[in-house]
């Protein structure tokens, strides 16, 4: 196992170290969840936004992670999808944008809210997140306008075939199946299979629509 120098007042990110968990839900706390891997329960930070879409306990889940360790040991912080990991990641980068602050914005908007904010230069929608004053929030525009701009988001409906469809809740319908254990791409499939169907275009009734249509699939 690598070894990771900390530095007080400091830490050593090794988010590599962890690339993802898969496991059963046992558990979910106050300050995150524990997921049960062959026997060995992993305590995970994840954003408030994605507890209501957890499956039942006992249940797969499977999280994309990003690893810190801290002068009190390591710190394991989970996400539904490959984009909010890398938006906590981008967050990271910030000056005085921390792991608690990233993961507080990342419970109050999507990856896709976040990016038309930084864009649109739209302090207001960062200023609700608790926590984050108005000073944080030009410093996260500024330092974030660039990156966010060119990276291509799963939130905002744009899928690997290049196809689009309603901001944001496709991405999050397809983020929610993967967080109850479904392959990316046989999320996305079924997402995509039932768009037209679904008359709200919500991201639960998308959830909804794409989880029956998979059950239909595996009992044909």
């Amino acid at each position: 196992m690598p070894t990771a120098l900390v530095v007080k007042g400091q830490r050593e990110e090794t988010h590599g170290m962890i690339a993802f968990l898969s496991g059963n839900l046992l558990e979910i706390q106050e300050d995150g969840i524990i997921v049960d891997v062959h026997g060995v329960g992993y305590l995970v930070r994840v954003p408030l936004s994605m507890v209501s879409l957890l499956p039942p306990k006992g249940q797969p889940v499977r999280l994309h992670t990003h690893l810190i360790w801290r002068e009190d040991g390591p710190a394991l912080f989970g996400f539904s999808s490959r984009v909010e990991l890398e938006t906590f990641r981008s967050l990271l980068n910030v000056a005085g944008v921390g792991p608690r602050a990233a993961l507080a914005i990342l419970s109050t908007v999507t990856p896709g809210t976040l990016r038309r904010a930084v864009v649109e230069e739209n302090e207001n929608i960062l200023t609700a997140v608790p926590g984050i004053g108005k000073k944080t929030a030009r410093r996260i525009i500024l330092e974030l306008k660039d990156k966010l701009a060119d990276m291509v988001f799963e939130a905002d409906g744009t899928d690997d075939t290049g196809e689009t469809g309603t901001p944001g809740n496709e991405g999050e319908a397809v983020a929610a199946l993967v967080a109850l254990g479904y392959a990316q791409m046989e999320a996305r499939r079924a997402v995509r299979q039932v768009r037209q169907q679904a008359a709200s275009g919500s991201t639960e009734e998308l959830l909804r629509s794409a989880l029956q249509w998979l059950g239909r699939q595996k009992n044909a």
